[in-house]
């Protein structure tokens, strides 16, 4: 049931919002049992693994809080941790084990592994795995009641894609939540501007884009090669943060605040930089979870640059089970490493713009590895990007005009400097600001309903990982 669903957008939200808001004291129970209605609706057969695996985490947790004996809690840690971890590693990379040892050894007889990818099974491990974390830091103190962490885990606006959140910031949300009016209006705002952002702009890039990156290599000529890379850039930014607006905007609408998750990433200057704005909360479980455990920023520049690639490869292969996601956090990682003399000696000499423009012509390259099935084909996009003689032999190519004007804009809204614009509209009339706020609002979400019905659906590209 996506958020850009008729089924989601027109009973199952307004119902929720509409019980959770007449029926105050019973709000909780009302969200986790829609909630665990949502995500069965997807996964009817692992919602009860999902279930029985918080069950765990819950026990687990509270054994660690209790006993005061350090090395009973860090073996409770590590058996939830590694019970997590395996879940994951099943679901997700099973195949891929198998199918790299098949190749490495040419035991091309081995059975390949069909097992169902879960739904959003990356975000609901990493979150398990910071309350296991958390409470074992004294970060948070473990729920109060199954019921508060099974809330946690199943609140519906962040499961399948995220925000990641930790416990301990939504723990007093959860143990008393408050909603108003001006909540609502923000939220109902919030979730109707991601919903144009997803079905106006990434879902106008996604045909194309599928049909360029599917085409033979041999066939792309030197501006089909562009034009798909460049689609493919607008389209996961605008579909992975219009999610992630329509979460934040739903969380607020019954009452939860979560954490911001992009900060116009496009505008980023060097690959640090990058990912303090892109992905926010992976970023940040990363460098908590990951990155200062194996020693951080501590010790020689060698230890520092390992510490940064084993997290940057562990970032890609979280995103899948494919070597194409591994070189491309391999690629981050390089680009992260080289950033931290750059910060030194190289950007601060150069005009913004120019490292803009720089840091994003990077960061397209690689995106190219990212949504490409394998790495030669990559390489193959790459080499036609790279010759201008390239003529396309794609002889059914055909791009519609308001692909190159929602193109447009989605360049423009990437580039926007939004500080400077609330500066500006910050000395005009604020009826008139608001007066033209709620025409554009109104008219986005009219454009936007009209798609959702008459548009082939388009699933959210985040959702496999």
């Amino acid at each position: 049931m996506p958020f850009n669903s008729v089924i989601f957008i027109f009973i199952f939200a307004p119902v929720v919002i509409g019980l959770s808001l007449l029926f105050r004291s019973f709000a909780n129970r009302i969200i986790l049992t829609a909630s665990a209605m949502f995500y069965a609706w997807g996964e009817p057969k692992f919602v009860g693994v999902v279930i029985v695996s918080a069950m765990l985490d819950y026990l687990l947790a509270a054994g660690i809080a209790r006993t005061p004996n350090v090395s009973i809690q860090k073996l409770l840690l590590t058996a939830g941790i590694a019970a997590n971890l395996t879940l994951l590693v099943y679901c997700k990379y099973a195949a891929f084990f198998v199918e790299t040892l098949g190749a490495l050894f040419g035991a091309s007889s081995l059975p390949i592994m069909q097992i169902l990818l879960p739904l959003g099974i990356s975000f609901i491990v990493f979150e398990k795995i910071t309350y296991l974390v958390d409470v074992y830091r004294r970060t948070t103190s473990p729920a109060q009641s199954i019921f508060d962490y099974l809330f946690f885990v199943f609140f519906f606006p962040k499961m399948l894609a995220g925000p990641i959140i930790q416990y301990h910031d939504i723990r007093a949300q959860i143990e008393q939540r408050r909603v108003s009016l001006d909540d609502v209006e923000a939220g109902a705002t919030r979730f109707l501007l991601g919903l144009a952002k997803k079905v106006l702009i990434a879902d106008t890039m996604a045909p194309l884009v599928d049909k360029l990156f599917s085409a033979p290599v041999v066939q792309l000529g030197f501006a089909d090669a562009w034009l798909g890379a460049v689609c493919f850039t607008v389209q996961i930014y605008f579909d992975f943060s219009g999610y992630s607006d329509m979460a934040i905007g739903l969380s607020r609408v019954l009452g939860f605040r979560l954490k911001e998750n992009f900060n116009q990433p496009y505008l980023a200057i060097g690959f640090s930089d990058f990912w303090q704005r892109w992905h926010i909360s992976l970023s940040s479980w990363i460098r908590d979870y990951l990155y200062i455990p194996l020693g951080g920023n501590h010790g020689s520049r060698l230890r520092v640059t390992l510490n940064l690639w084993i997290c940057f490869l562990a970032s890609g292969l979280w995103h899948g089970a494919s070597w194409t996601f591994v070189f491309w956090g391999a690629y981050h990682g390089l680009f992260v490493s080289l950033d931290r003399i750059a910060r030194e000696r190289a950007w601060p000499r150069l005009p913004s713009l120019v490292g803009i423009a720089a840091t994003f012509f990077l960061v397209l390259i690689g995106w190219v590895f990212f949504r490409a099935t394998t790495i030669s084909q990559a390489f193959a996009f790459l080499g036609a990007m790279a010759d201008p003689t390239r003529v396309s032999g794609l002889p059914d190519l055909w791009v519609t005009t308001d692909v190159y004007i929602l193109l447009a804009v989605g360049f423009v809204l990437s580039f926007l400097p939004l500080q400077q614009v609330r500066r500006w509209t910050a000395s005009l009339s604020e009826p008139l600001v608001r007066a033209t706020q709620h025409v554009f609002l109104w008219a986005a979400t009219a454009w936007s309903l009209g798609h959702v019905y008459t548009s082939s659906f388009q699933p959210f590209i985040y959702f496999r990982f």
